[in-house]
């Protein structure tokens, strides 16, 4: 009987101690059932497109570029900016920071200076005023340009006061023919962030009020930056630029915004010495193609 009395604790622990053993097994068991689904269902996600290096981008833009050159030789400077990333990518085939005109491109800057003027008085543009606003943007009608600065603005010298304060130091307006201002991708980069971003310079109002009017420009007008997707806001430019009374060159220009989903760029290609006005375009285009393949 003392022999049982003294095994008998050693039996019982046994037992008790499987019990439990078998409990925790059944409230852990789930746990770690659970752990693998989770952990099964995140490898089965699809991971995302790793970004490309700033290199990269700019390496298939130079080739794509030096493609180009050698069949319709031009000088141009496209540059970038990534909204999501604040990344800048910039090709250039010449002079890096070269001034180029400007061409029709800088009616956005008449825009932006007219309805900036309109804040500063506390006015309201009148209805002229707002037909030639989009006239101007929408079919690129040089007159109404020259309108606004002649009759709102006080000529085209006051195109210089926006760049001034805008801190466009490489921008310089033509006294006698606002198409013929000189400006670099860096300066125009400046002017579509001060449009598109948060402003010192304009109101939220003005703002979307340009940008509506960028993104419902004629069909005629639809080609540089507008290639890059199905939503642009966009405004371009072309000139013939004339040699001794002879058209031998065009310049060729185009800035806005390109959008696709929740991702979006603001580009500006500034180009000269193009062959055709076609063959300028074309060549931007296929920049901006891929620009929008890489960061759309």
């Amino acid at each position: 009987m003392k022999k049982f009395i003294k095994i008998f604790p050693f039996f019982l622990g046994a037992i008790l101690f499987l019990t439990l053993g078998f409990w925790l097994g059944d409230s852990i068991a789930p746990e770690q059932e659970e752990t693998a689904k989770v952990e099964t269902t995140a490898s089965q996600e699809a991971p995302e497109k790793p970004r490309e290096s700033e290199e990269d981008l700019e390496n298939k833009l130079q080739q794509k570029g030096d493609q180009w050159g050698k069949e319709n030789p031009n000088s141009l400077e496209f540059r970038i900016y990534d909204l999501d990333t604040e990344q800048s990518y910039t090709y250039t085939n010449d002079e890096k920071d070269k001034k180029y005109k400007t061409a029709s491109i800088v009616k956005v800057a008449v825009a932006m200076l007219l309805l900036h003027e309109k804040e500063e008085d506390q006015e309201g543009l009148t209805d002229e005023e707002e037909d030639l606003l989009s006239e101007m943007i929408l079919s690129s009608d040089n007159e109404a340009a020259s309108s606004l600065l002649d009759d709102s603005l006080g000529g085209y010298e006051s195109l210089q006061t926006l760049f001034d304060e805008l801190d466009m130091k490489d921008t310089k307006v033509d006294a006698d023919n606002w198409g013929n201002t000189t400006t670099t991708t860096k300066d125009q980069m400046k002017l579509l962030q001060e449009l598109y971003l948060s402003s010192q310079y304009l109101t939220e109002e003005s703002q979307d009020y340009i940008i509506d009017l960028m993104s419902h420009i004629d069909r005629e007008q639809s080609w540089g930056v507008y290639a890059g997707s199905s939503n642009v806001s966009l405004k371009n430019g072309w000139l013939d630029d004339e040699m001794n009374g002879i058209n031998e060159e065009w310049i060729v220009s185009s800035i806005g915004k390109v959008t696709r989903g929740d991702n979006s760029y603001l580009a500006v290609a500034l180009s000269d010495k193009n062959p055709t006005m076609e063959e300028g375009s074309q060549m931007i285009e296929d920049l901006v193609r891929i620009s929008s393949d890489y960061l759309l």
